[in-house]
Parts: structure tokens; C-alpha cells; sequence
């Protein structure tokens, strides 16, 4: 039978070492961030993902992006404002679930990967030699951060 201080120490001794490395499980991850301005996308992706978007995205936020009262904008500081300091692989898991309305996961993974780099080359990010992959666990690590 263990005594019931042991357990406590235990426990004490198991929340501390929690605590201590917690910063370390942060910086670890915040090193292995890639930011949308190293070019996460191709030319030739976004110009796929601006067909795409005409056709299942337009009709409702709009040919510029540019949403209305009831829609969300997909450019400029409203975007950014609710993207920002967030991994991509939100994005895409939120579009894939969710967009177009009524019709989730229609575009395939890699339809909505090309819808989002059109987004983000909407948005003045800059384009790079390989493309947005449509893996959630890559895609969690880029970050959509402001232009440093």
C-alpha cells in the first residue's frame, strides 16, 4: 500500500515537470513554423485555385473576395484580422467542412488547397516553387502572421 503523501508528491512532482517543459513544447513548435511569407504556394496553384473559387465560391463571397453584410470577406483587413496568428490547416479544415454551403467537400482536398492559395496570393502573400499541400499536419504548420 502506498501512503497517501507519496501520491501527492507524485502528483506535485508530475505537474511541476509539466509546467517546466511547457515552454520548451512551445518553442519547439514555434521553430518549426513556416510563415505564409516564405511562399507557400505556386503561380500555377493559385491560378487553378481562382477557377475553382469562381466556380463553387464566387456566388456567394463574391468575385473580388470581397464578401457582403452576412459574408465573410476572403481579402483584405477582415480576413487577416480573423486569420492571422493562426496555422493555414485551420483554414483548410474549416473550408473543407464547411464550404461551399451545402456541398462540404466537394472540391476534393486538393481543390481546396488551390482555392486557398488564390486566397492567400489575393491577399499579397508571396508565391514560392512548391505547393500548398492538401495534408492538414503540414498545412498546421504554416502560419498566417503579419508581414514583419
Amino acid at each position: 500500500m502506498v501512503p497517501k503523501n507519496s501520491c501527492a508528491f507524485v502528483l506535485a512532482a508530475a505537474s511541476c515537470l509539466i509546467f517546466a517543459l511547457a515552454p520548451v513544447v512551445t518553442s519547439n513548435a514555434a521553430d518549426s513554423a513556416i510563415s505564409v511569407w516564405q511562399g507557400v504556394y505556386t503561380k500555377a496553384q493559385a491560378a487553378r485555385g481562382q477557377l475553382a473559387y469562381i466556380a463553387a465560391c464566387a456566388s456567394c463571397h463574391g468575385v473580388a473576395l470581397q464578401g457582403d453584410s452576412d459574408i465573410p470577406e476572403l481579402i483584405g483587413n477582415s480576413f487577416l484580422k480573423r486569420w492571422t496568428d493562426r496555422p493555414i490547416g485551420t483554414l483548410f479544415a474549416f473550408t473543407e467542412s464547411q464550404m461551399p454551403v451545402g456541398r462540404p467537400r466537394s472540391l476534393g482536398a486538393p481543390g481546396y488547397a488551390d482555392v486557398i492559395a488564390y486566397i492567400l496570393a489575393a491577399n499579397g502573400f508571396p508565391d514560392g516553387q512548391q505547393e500548398l499541400p492538401a495534408v492538414g499536419s503540414v498545412l498546421d504548420k504554416i502560419v498566417i502572421d503579419k508581414k514583419k
